[in-house]
């Protein structure tokens, strides 16, 4: 057996360590490949939720070291979920809602301020006054602006812009059939989520209040809350022009179904409306004949809040994520497969926008709007009036009562809010 030279045992040596080395470096390799996973808690509706798994799908193709998934939920139940997982020190690392969310996410330092993380020159991009902030610091990248309320109708069953909200009534008068004959109209001339305060607030601006001050006071204890409140009350109970119990999964379906003349609806719905064969209309609602004033829905932007549990290595990739689905391509693709109103400004004037019937009433309407308070204090000003307004149109308590009731409440929840 020959023998092996003290010089190649070593060279042998060296060139095991070598290889030891760069199987550690290899292993090494592998762990820094391991793909960046971002997790997105959406309350998207249906239609959205479609464009939205193709821009990621498109983003993912183009980025092979991330994987991206979305976890659905309806708005409030995002709004206890995310707020549970993130006070753990868990949850997704983007949120997707609307601006009023920032309010009480911002409080319990659950998102994380951006300014430091994207330039004013990204910012400046986006339409003035879409995008939110609160005590200085801003909190989300809008996709869309509006997010408000506007009144779609059915063209198959209206022929004429009513003219104020007295003709409107007298439209949907006409349009409420029993054609069964069993007491029980089966069309109705207008549907709405009248469960939820939110569809209540443009009537309360229409006659002339809104929910809180400037310091974030309530005033809901109002001669405008009780006007609005009684009209909304005339509508299912004098007029007879709105089912008896109605909420928002049973106003869409009925529409869609071709059951309604008008729905009081937002720019989300638009697709899912002409997607289930409908030609419809847009038009904001019309001028109260009581007040004299145009009902003043809330408008606000939606768009993308980063965690502030997301790691500091994990950063740069969720940044790079929301600049891509806030970018001016993915916006248009929004605007025209959507209709909804666009957040990126050079799109205001893209002639898919100024010459689109649809986005121009939606526009019309979006202007007539007052900003969504984005403080925290919104959260128990919403949850002060609905059990009121509720008993209003149920018939158990008087418009003026109710006003006074909201108001106590509010301020109740506000104060133990506030501590």
């Amino acid at each position: 057996m020959r023998s092996i030279s003290p010089s190649v045992m070593l060279l042998y040596a060296a060139a095991m360590l070598v290889s030891a080395f760069a199987g550690c470096g290899g292993k090494k390799a592998k762990e820094e490949q391991k793909p960046t996973e971002i997790v997105i808690w959406e309350q998207k509706d249906p239609e959205e939720q479609i464009l939205l798994k193709k821009h990621l799908d498109t983003y993912m193709a183009q980025h092979p070291g991330v994987t991206i998934s979305t976890v659905h939920f309806e708005t409030d139940q995002l709004h206890s979920q995310f707020q549970t997982a993130a006070l753990a020190g868990g949850g997704p690392e983007l949120v997707y809602g609307p601006a009023d969310k920032i309010g009480p996410y911002s409080v319990m330092n659950l998102i994380r301020p951006l300014e430091d993380l994207f330039d004013v020159v990204f910012f400046a991009a986006f339409e003035k006054g879409s995008v939110p902030s609160l005590g200085g610091h801003i909190y989300a990248v809008p996709d869309q602006i509006g997010n408000h309320l506007m009144l779609i109708y059915n063209r198959a069953l209206v022929k004429r812009i009513p003219k104020d909200s007295e003709d409107w009534i007298a439209m949907c008068r006409e349009t409420t059939k029993d054609q069964n004959r069993d007491g029980i109209p089966d069309q109705y001339g207008l549907v709405f989520n009248y469960t939820e305060p939110f569809w209540l607030v443009p009537f309360l601006g229409g006659f002339g209040g809104w929910v809180m001050d400037d310091a974030a006071n309530p005033t809901l204890n109002t001669p405008a809350m009780a006007g609005a409140l009684k009209f909304l009350a005339d509508l299912r109970n004098r007029f007879k022009i709105i089912p008896k119990e109605c909420n928002y999964e049973l106003s869409d379906t009925m529409f869609k179904k071709g059951q309604a003349a008008f729905i009081i609806n937002g720019p989300w719905s638009l697709k899912a409306y002409m997607k289930a064969g409908l030609d419809i209309g847009v038009m904001p609602l019309p001028v109260l004949k009581e007040s004299g004033r145009a009902p003043v829905p809330m408008v606000s932007s939606k768009g993308y809040s980063i965690n502030v549990n997301v790691k500091e290595e994990k950063l740069p990739a969720v940044k790079e994520l929301v600049e891509y689905l806030t970018s001016m391509p993915v916006d248009r693709e929004i605007m025209t497969e959507l209709l909804i109103l666009p957040s990126v400004a050079s799109l205001a004037s893209d002639p898919a926008l100024v010459t689109n019937e649809i986005l121009k009433g939606s526009l019309d309407q979006a202007r007539l709007g007052r900003p969504m308070p984005v403080v925290p204090e919104m959260r128990a000003i919403w949850d002060a009036i609905r059990p009121f307004y509720q008993s209003v149109l149920g018939g158990t308590m008087k418009p003026e009562d109710a006003a006074a009731k909201m108001q106590d409440q509010a301020v109740k929840k506000i104060a133990e809010m506030r501590g």
